[in-house]
């Protein structure tokens, strides 16, 4: 009998959204047209102080900056590319970046814009800044500025750079020190960059924090900034009516009356796809990885936290095959499962086909079955209470991380940029592929680690490390952690040109690393939704005052 099965059931913290989830549609979205004609003439002013702004190649990029972290640079995108290409490739200007009037907040500013559009500025940038003994200069450390500008600098490091490594340490330690004896503004600034920094950061959450650091600078360009605020206010509102669809598809698809065990997280969902892209132009695509994520949720707790181990076989098996009809031998709700995720998959492929991706389905499905077999070795490894080889269970992550099939899912609303080719390049376990997943993996084991042993669990990333080399948890936590910095790094690195990809497949990559840092670095905000309340309201709920 069913009551008589044994399943290592996880006691998840139920939906906090159900009530306004349900009146989510009918918010107030009056006075659009007015927002919208106010917005296109800003536009065009914002636009003409760009190009004026290209005469001053410091101010030019600093003014570049001010666009990315106020979250409008994707209206002028191929302008601001081909002005940085080209000032990258000046060396009147690359002179200028190392002369002494150059000072540390510039500096830093000037890396982080060239390294976030994928231009590999040389770190030797920094070394002016280095005393004789090797060592940042003492005297740095009073410019608040120019020490959190470093600060967000050394997150671009790659690979061997020394020099940013020490960037980071100095940098970081001053912060931490010091951040309460500046300006208020500034001071609340430093801490959230300590929190998260910009480079790791959700670009909808950092902007909502910017504009409203920008508003307290008095140099602050006030055109710009109410530009900014009617921007957001607009694609808030197509946000909305987006979390609206995708709550509407949850209700139709009933997965919370069929699947009773399995995490029901809408808003959260929407927010994960929120961070990989936000830009108007990915409105379906967006809904699309919702809607995923709530397919992948229900299957990554099926397998963790409900399924026994001959259904999980039976259920892998099929998946394998890609029967067209749920196996024998595994309960309804393992049936349903399985059927709205074949049919998802199928509907996926055949639109694929129809927009002229021929092939491109097949890899989907591919990325789907490799998570599943990551599932699958987990839930073999606990049948046998089996504590797996650090080695062997990070070769295992990169498959149950999850992130292949949702970075796929991300590809599918790129349209023509992601055609067979790109899958195929996906499929070929790229670098910056592999960065993502183990980025994925490890930042979600340290943070679910007190929660996952509440219950009968496979042994976590941790576990195995501690096993296999006789260290402290404290130790285990502080290994794996190296490797997350390293696979940033890694991923740092595959950002820069020449690109092996199109450059806006590997910033999906990249965005949606972010998410899980933002999601997991503290705690599991996925599982614990309350971490995330916060974040949701400003994002969804509440205006930008005007």
């Amino acid at each position: 009998m069913e009551s008589e099965v044994h399943r290592p059931i996880a006691d998840y913290p139920a939906n906090i959204w159900d009530d306004l989830l349900t009146t989510f549609s009918n918010i107030d979205v009056g006075g659009s047209e007015t927002y919208k004609e106010k917005h296109c003439m800003l536009k065009e002013v914002v636009n003409e102080s760009f190009m004026a702004s290209r005469a001053n190649p410091i101010e030019n990029i600093k003014f570049i900056d001010a666009l990315c972290r106020l979250g409008v640079s994707y209206h002028i995108e191929r302008d601001i590319v081909e002005q940085l290409g080209k000032l990258f490739d000046s060396l009147d200007f690359n002179r200028m970046i190392r002369q002494d009037g150059c000072d540390l907040h510039t500096v830093g500013l000037l890396f982080q814009v060239f390294r976030q559009f994928g231009f590999k500025l040389s770190a030797d940038v920094f070394e002016k800044f280095k005393d004789g003994d090797g060592k940042f200069k003492g005297h740095l450390a009073a410019d608040a500025c120019g020490m959190l500008s470093l600060y967000e600098a050394a997150q671009w490091s790659t690979q061997g750079e020394d020099i940013i490594d020490e960037a980071l340490a100095f940098s970081s330690s001053y912060l931490k020190e010091n951040s309460s004896r500046c300006s208020p503004h500034l001071a609340v600034r430093i801490k959230n960059a300590l929190k998260h920094p910009y480079h790791k950061g959700i670009p909808r959450i950092e902007t909502r924090q910017y504009i409203s650091y920008y508003e307290e600078e008095e140099s602050h360009d006030a055109t710009l900034l109410e530009f900014a605020k009617i921007d957001f206010n607009l694609l808030q509102r197509l946000h909305r009516q987006e979390l609206a669809c995708v709550a509407r598809r949850f209700k139709e698809m009933e997965i919370e009356s069929k699947v009773t065990y399995t995490r029901h997280r809408i808003a959260e969902a929407y927010l994960w796809s929120l961070g990989a892209y936000f830009e108007p132009q990915y409105s379906q695509a967006r809904v699309l990885i919702a809607i995923a994520l709530i397919l992948f949720t229900a299957l990554d707790d099926m397998y963790d936290a409900y399924g026994t181990m001959e259904e999980l076989d039976l259920f892998t098996d099929a998946m394998k095959k890609w029967l067209p009809v749920a196996p024998d031998g595994i309960p309804e709700s393992m049936k349903y499962i399985y059927r709205i995720t074949v049919d998802f998959y199928d509907k996926l492929e055949e639109g694929l086909e129809k927009e002229g991706r021929s092939g491109c389905g097949f890899h989907l499905k591919k990325s789907l079955k490799t998570t599943a077999h990551g599932y699958m070795q987990e839930a073999k490894w606990l049948k046998k209470d089996y504590t797996a080889t650090f080695d062997e269970y990070k070769e295992n992550a990169i498959e149950s991380s999850g992130y292949y099939p949702l970075i796929a899912i991300a590809f599918v609303g790129m349209g023509d940029v992601a055609k067979l080719d790109a899958f195929e390049w996906l499929s070929s376990n790229p670098k910056i592929r592999v960065a993502s997943e183990l980025i994925c993996r490890f930042t979600d084991d340290i943070s679910s680690y007190e929660f996952e042993h509440k219950r009968e669990h496979v042994a976590t990333g941790i576990d195995c490390y501690m096993k296999q080399f006789g260290v402290s948890k404290e130790k285990a936590v502080e290994a794996i952690g190296s490797i997350v910095s390293n696979a940033w790094k890694d991923l740092n690195q595959e950002l820069m040109r020449p690109h092996l990809c199109h450059f806006p497949l590997l910033m999906r990559i990249f965005n949606l690393s972010r998410v899980i840092d933002v999601f997991y670095r503290y705690q599991d905000s996925y599982t614990q939704p309350k971490f995330l309340k916060e974040h949701i309201i400003s994002l969804f709920f509440e205006d930008i005052p005007i």
